[in-house]
C-alpha cells in the first residue's frame, strides 16, 4: 500500500501542470464537438459510431473512451481541469495495476519476494514517471492508451493468478471481461489477448490455454459484433504509405529512436518522422541523410542486442524471457513494419515500455551481487527516475494551450505538415495572415497537394480579397475527397464576393458530400434563414434528424426556426428533445 501511495503522489506531482491546461488539438473534436457525449441517454448510440463524428472520419472504435467523456460532461460540462484530473487518475491506476501484475508475475516464476518487491516498485515508478507518456496523461484525447492498459494489466494479473490455481474458471471469466473493456477502449487493447495467451503457453498450461481460448473467443465475438454495427466510413489517406521494401529500414530507425528516448527523453514532440525527405543536394540535406543512415545502423545494433538478450535468457532466466517476449508482442503492431498514421508516436510504446523496464530491472537485480555495487546501481536508478519526473513536469507544461503546444512541438523538431497547419490555422483565426501564410506554405512544401494546407491557403487569400488565388487553391483542394466539401463551401464564399449573392445550391451540395458535414450544413441552414427560406431550412433539418436524431444542436435549431414560423407547440417539443440530448443545454 505504501508503494502504491508513493506512485500516486509522485504521478500527481509530475503531471500537476496539466491541471491548468485547456483542451488542445483533437480535444476540440472529441470533447467540445462530439454530440454523442452530451447525455447519458446517448450512451448506447455512442457504441454505434467511430470517434470524430464531426471531424475528419476515422475508423477508431473506442466507445469506452467516449463513455468517460459522457460522464465528465454530465458532471463538469466543458471545464477542462476535471478531464485532465481523470487522465492523471487513470494513469495512476494503470501504474498500480502494473505493479500488482508484476508482483503476481514474479511470484509465479518464484522470484525472491524481497527482490521482486524492489524490482516491481522501481520498474513501475520509472514507467509511471517517464515523459514519453505525456501524450497519454497530459492530453485529454490520449486517455485511450491508459484505459486500454488499465484493463489489460488487470487481465494479465488475473491470467497469472489463474495459472497458479487448480480451479481457475472465475479468474479466466474476469480476464475475459477485462480484455473486452481493454479492446473497447482502444484497438491496441486487443494485444493483451495475445499477451495472455503468450504467458499461458510459456507455462505450458494446456488446460488454462483452453479456458483462456474460450474467454478470448467471447471477447472477439462481442467486439466484432459491436464494431460491425458501426456504419462503414472512408478513411482518407493524406499521404501514401511507405513501400513494403522501405518499411524494414523505417522499423530499424524507429527502434533506434525509441531506444534513445527511453534512456534520455530530452527532445519530445509526439509524432516523429524517420523517413528520408530529400530536398536537393546541399550540405544540409546530405548531413540529414547521413544521420538517417547512422540511425538505421544503430537500430540494427539495438535489434541484435535484443535478440542476443532474448536468446541468453531463454533457458537461464525464464521470467526475463517471458517479459521480453511480451515486450516484443506488444511492440510489433507499432514497430514500423505496418502502415499507420505516423512512423513513430511517443505514446505508442506505453505498454511495451512497461515490460522492457521490468525485464531490465529484474536482470540488474539478478546480476548485481556485491552490496556496494548494488547500492550504487540503486542510487543511479533513483537519480534517473528523479530526472524522468522532472522532465515529465516540464513536458506537461507544453499542453497549456493550443499555441504553446503547437509552437513548442514545432520548435522541438516536430514540424510535420499537420503541426504546421494547426499552428497556421490558429494564426489565421487571430488575423495574423502573414504568419499563417508562411506556415501553410511550409506544410505544402513538406507534403505537396496537402488538402488542408490548400484549404487554408485559400482561406488566407479569401481574407486578402485575392479571389483568383483563392479559387486556384480551392480547385486543387477539390481533387481530394477529404477536402472536397470544405472546398465547395469556400468556393461558394468566393462566388458570393464575386457576384454579391450566395450560391445556395453549391452550399447544399457541400453539406451533403460524403461523408455529410454538420458544420457545413449548419452554415447552409443559416444562409437559408437569412435569405428568407426558413420553411426550407426546417425541411432540410428534418431530413438530417431522420439519421442524426441524437444531435441536440439540430433540435435546438429547428425549435428556433419553428418559433419564427409561429409553430410554438412544435418548437416547444423540439426544444424539450434538445434538452433531453444535452445535459447542459441551458448553460451554454
Amino acid at each position: 500500500m505504501i508503494i502504491c501511495g508513493v506512485l500516486v503522489v509522485l504521478i500527481f506531482a509530475a503531471h500537476a501542470p496539466a491541471l491548468r491546461a485547456t483542451f488542445v488539438w483533437d480535444d476540440t473534436a472529441l470533447v467540445l464537438r462530439d454530440p454523442l457525449i452530451r447525455s447519458w441517454r446517448l450512451i448506447p448510440e455512442g457504441f454505434q459510431h467511430f470517434l470524430f463524428v464531426d471531424a475528419t472520419p476515422s475508423n477508431f472504435y473506442r466507445p469506452v473512451q467516449r463513455l468517460t467523456y459522457t460522464l465528465e460532461y454530465w458532471a463538469f460540462s466543458f471545464r477542462p481541469a476535471p478531464y485532465h484530473l481523470t487522465n492523471i487518475l487513470l494513469h495512476a491506476a494503470t501504474a498500480i495495476a502494473l505493479f500488482i501484475f508484476a508482483l503476481a508475475f514474479f511470484r509465479l516464476y518464484r522470484i525472491d519476494e524481497g527482490k521482486s518487491l524492489g524490482v516491481a516498485a522501481i520498474a513501475s515508478l520509472a514507467w509511471a514517471l517517464h515523459p514519453l507518456h505525456s501524450g497519454v496523461v497530459d492530453y485529454v484525447s490520449g486517455r485511450a492508451d491508459s484505459l486500454a492498459a488499465l484493463f489489460g494489466f488487470a487481465a494479465l494479473y488475473f491470467t497469472v493468478r489463474a495459472l497458479g490455481q487448480e480451479s481457475a474458471w472465475k479468474f479466466y471469466a474476469i480476464t475475459g471481461f477485462a480484455l473486452l473493456a481493454s479492446a473497447l477502449s482502444k484497438e491496441s487493447g486487443l494485444i493483451f489477448s495475445a499477451l495472455a495467451i503468450t504467458l499461458i503457453i510459456l507455462r505450458k498450461n494446456w488446460k488454462g490455454l483452453a479456458a483462456s481460448g474460450v474467454a478470448i473467443a467471447f471477447v472477439l465475438t462481442i467486439y466484432v459484433t459491436l464494431r460491425n454495427q458501426v456504419p462503414p466510413v472512408n478513411v482518407p489517406q493524406l499521404s501514401p504509405p511507405a513501400p513494403a521494401l522501405v518499411r524494414p529500414v523505417t522499423a530499424a530507425r524507429a527502434l533506434a529512436e525509441y531506444a534513445g528516448l527511453l534512456i534520455a527523453p530530452v527532445n519530445l514532440h509526439m509524432d516523429r518522422d524517420v523517413e528520408n525527405h530529400p530536398w536537393g543536394f546541399n550540405p544540409v540535406s546530405l548531413t540529414a541523410g547521413a544521420w538517417r543512415e547512422l540511425q538505421t545502423l544503430a537500430g540494427l545494433i539495438v535489434f541484435g542486442a535484443l535478440l542476443w538478450w532474448v536468446r541468453r535468457t531463454h533457458k537461464r532466466e525464464p521470467a526475463i524471457f517471458a517479459l521480453l517476449l511480451c515486450a516484443g508482442v506488444s511492440y510489433l503492431p507499432v514497430c514500423g513494419l505496418f502502415s499507420l498514421n505516423a512512423n513513430i508516436a511517443e505514446h505508442w510504446i506505453y505498454v511495451p515500455l512497461a515490460f522492457i523496464l521490468l525485464a531490465v530491472a529484474l536482470q540488474v537485480a539478478l546480476i548485481v551481487r556485491p552490496r556496494a555495487t548494488f547500492l550504487s546501481v540503486i542510487a543511479l536508478a533513483i537519480l534517473w527516475i528523479a530526472f524522468l519526473g522532472v522532465r515529465t513536469f516540464y513536458r506537461a507544461q507544453d499542453w497549456q494551450d493550443a499555441r504553446t503546444f503547437f509552437g513548442r512541438t514545432i520548435g522541438a523538431g516536430g514540424d510535420s505538415a499537420r503541426m504546421l497547419i494547426n499552428l497556421g490555422a490558429l494564426e489565421l483565426s487571430e488575423g495574423h495572415l502573414e504568419e499563417a501564410d508562411m506556415l501553410f506554405q511550409r506544410a505544402l512544401s513538406k507534403n505537396p497537394e496537402q488538402p488542408f494546407a490548400l484549404l487554408n491557403l485559400g482561406a488566407v487569400a479569401l481574407k486578402r480579397n485575392d479571389l483568383s488565388t483563392a479559387r486556384g487553391f480551392l480547385e486543387r483542394a477539390q481533387k481530394n475527397l477529404v477536402s472536397l466539401a470544405q472546398a465547395e463551401e469556400m468556393l461558394a464564399m468566393v462566388e458570393q464576393k464575386e457576384k454579391g449573392q450566395v450560391n445556395l445550391s453549391r452550399l447544399r451540395m457541400a453539406s451533403r458530400t460524403n461523408p455529410p458535414s454538420w458544420p457545413i450544413m449548419r452554415r447552409y441552414l443559416a444562409a437559408l434563414a437569412v435569405t428568407g427560406q426558413t420553411e426550407k431550412a426546417v425541411a432540410e433539418l428534418q431530413a438530417v434528424l431522420r439519421t442524426e436524431w441524437y444531435r441536440a444542436e439540430s433540435w435546438q435549431l429547428i425549435s428556433d426556426y419553428l418559433a419564427r414560423l409561429g409553430e410554438t407547440d412544435q418548437a416547444g417539443k423540439a426544444l424539450a428533445q434538445a434538452r433531453a440530448f444535452d445535459a447542459h443545454l441551458n448553460n451554454h
